[in-house]
């Protein structure tokens, strides 16, 4: 700075505009906050992202979508967000609730039509790739899992960069009245310091920072005062604190970034399968209205007929209303399952996020006898009898060398003994090296940069710490012990659950397939029955009450048969979550058996 820069003499004007400038500086200081957070986020989630991609390749083989979404603005409170009452609850009821139980005079009839409401699944057929898809984007506890995993992943960004050069900066203006304390009357007085600090790998810390001051007397007396100083400091541990110990909460982050990377994909595939199962159901209950229809229309023919035949003679009042009874029953199922795919299509749209005014009928999903065409044609892998079904050890093998929750908790143990480690170094002593260098420049001859080293001022000193007590430490260290024979039990108790897992499931699939293979026969056998006692009916041998009966049998099997189909396939589901050999992509395709074998 040059020593005429303001003097006494300077005009008005030219001081004028240097407050002016002063405050628009301020104010550009406190705005720029406010109009860079949005940036500031975005940059945050790039560097998120890129470090949750590198990790998921890293521990899986290949990266799935893990985007918490960025509003356009940040949220910000509204009045109501500071009432300390907040939401008051109000017990009016409405008129139509207290006039619903009197009668009405006349139904008044709102021609207007309500508005639709937007959807967002895709055009077209509602297929179960379409269905894990939409999931994946719009589910709750789907979305709250992506976050855990960036959260993860921010902890881990934030304690790296400690472990980076920290750079700090402070610029500080004062005006004040010194009165005869100083030779200043009142004046202005500028401090600039920059400093850097860098974590030593091992233990310790290393600073530098430069102080720059400059004082001018802005009355009636040309005074000034200017100076500089820069130190220098480190500070290294020999005993305590030395090591890996000083690196414990970045490796441990490190580590637990793959742990959530892990415990996502686990969610994500048991939620996958969820969803799946839930839209098999769902198609189960779409066959069971459509069968319930037919049946219906069967006995709505068989009333019809019963009627007529008592009209001329050749049938009895008791057929007709057999006949009746059996169509008003069969129309009380249809509705009950009609109403049944409704709550349940409801279910399906809480389970995978989509709103529940959001129409999804039943011509909008898939049918059981297409999906069964496009496993034969290869469009669903996953749902293909894999031949580690027959493998029961090999299944087991597979599922103990694959499942991401024992490798996490496999890796738990190695954590729990790191923590021995160092409860361990806790009980040493502290012996620590702390040394600096302060240099600073000439107040007769000042210029930046211009440090004197006859002016430099250095310390050394090395501080041996000998507590007495350390009953905490042994605690710590004792608990510590404890920490990893928990961890080894809970391995091999895990280890156990994954071979009952393993077992239930290759016992739980082989069921299905044989109860699917006991459906079909079902089946086969009411149809006959149905169709003979249809022809027994129509030649008088029978009367309509074995009929009744074989309609019912007729639409049970059937019934049956559905559920055992999409039952064996929730089987094949559990079966590779069970094995961990269930990997879907964000657009709902699945991968095939032998596609990235070596990921889990």
């Amino acid at each position: 700075m040059s020593a005429g820069w303001w003097s006494h003499s300077a005009p008005a004007g030219d001081r004028r505009r240097y407050w002016r400038a002063c405050g628009l500086c301020l104010l550009a200081a406190l705005a720029l906050p406010c109009g860079a957070c949005v940036q500031m986020v975005r940059q945050t989630d790039q560097d998120v992202a890129r470090l949750i991609e590198a990790r998921q390749r890293a521990a899986l083989g290949r990266a799935v979508t893990a985007d918490v979404g960025m509003p356009d603005r940040l949220p910000r409170p509204a009045r109501s967000a500071y009432n300390r009452n907040p939401s008051p609850t109000t017990e009016d009821v409405p008129a139509s609730f207290a006039a619903a139980s009197q009668p009405t005079t006349a139904a008044v009839e709102s021609t207007a039509a309500p508005p639709p409401v937007p959807t967002t699944r895709p055009p077209g057929v509602f297929t179960l790739t379409a269905a894990l898809a939409y999931a994946q984007r719009h589910q709750r506890e789907y979305q709250s899992a992506k976050e855990d995993l960036y959260l993860a992943a921010l902890a881990l960004t934030v304690e790296r960069h400690l472990w980076t050069p920290i750079f700090a900066a402070n610029l500080r203006t004062v005006y004040g009245n010194y009165g005869e304390a100083t030779d200043f009357d009142q004046a202005m007085r500028f401090a600039a310091d920059v400093a850097v600090t860098q974590r030593l790998p091992y233990g310790g810390e290393f600073t530098a920072g430069a102080v720059s001051t400059l004082i001018r007397d802005v009355k009636k007396t040309i005074t000034a005062s200017e100076g500089s100083s820069a130190e220098l400091g480190l500070k290294v541990p020999f005993l305590r604190g030395a090591g890996h110990i000083a690196q414990e909460t970045l490796i441990q982050l490190e580590r637990e970034l793959t742990y959530s990377v892990r415990v996502f994909e686990r969610f994500r595939r048991q939620q996958l399968v969820t969803v799946a199962q839930a839209y098999f159901n769902l198609l189960a209950v779409k066959q069971r209205v459509a069968d319930s229809e037919e049946s219906y229309q069967n006995f709505v023919m068989d009333f019809e007929r019963a009627a007529d035949m008592e009209s001329i003679g050749r049938g009895t009042p008791l057929d007709t209303q057999r006949a009746e009874g059996a169509m008003l029953n069969q129309e009380n199922a249809l509705e009950a399952a009609r109403e049944n795919f409704r709550a349940s299509a409801d279910n399906f749209k809480l389970l995978i996020g989509m709103p529940v005014d959001e129409s999804l009928e039943r011509e909008d999903l898939e049918d059981i006898e297409t999906i069964e065409r496009q496993i034969a044609d290869g469009r669903y892998p996953l749902l293909t009898r894999p031949g580690a079904v027959n493998d029961e050890q090999g299944a087991t093998a597979v599922a103990l060398r694959r499942r991401l929750d024992l490798l996490t908790l496999a890796d738990r143990i190695d954590d729990a003994r790191r923590g021995v480690a160092i409860s361990r170094n806790a009980l040493l002593p502290d012996l620590n090296w702390d040394s600096s260098l302060a240099l600073e420049t000439d107040p007769a001859h000042y210029r930046l940069g211009g440090f004197r080293f006859d002016r430099a001022n250095w310390r050394s000193e090395i501080v041996l710490g000998l507590p007495l007590e350390r009953t905490q430490e042994r605690a710590d260290l004792r608990r510590s012990l404890i920490d990893v024979q928990q961890a080894q039990r809970t391995y091999q108790e895990q280890t156990d659950r994954i071979r009952a897992q393993v077992r239930a499931a290759v016992h739980g699939l082989i069921l299905q397939e044989r109860s699917l293979e006991i459906q079909r026969k079902s089946v086969e056998v009411a149809e006959r029955q149905r169709e003979f006692a249809q022809i027994q009916y129509e030649d008088g041998t029978i009367d309509n009450r074995d009929k009744i009966d074989a309609e019912n049998a007729w639409v049970s099997a059937r019934n049956q048969l559905n559920l055992a189909k999409t039952d064996r396939w929730g089987a094949l589901l559990e079966f590779r979550l069970a094995t961990e050999t269930l990997r879907i992509e964000d657009d709902g395709t699945q991968l095939p058996d032998d596609a990235d074998a070596s990921a889990p």
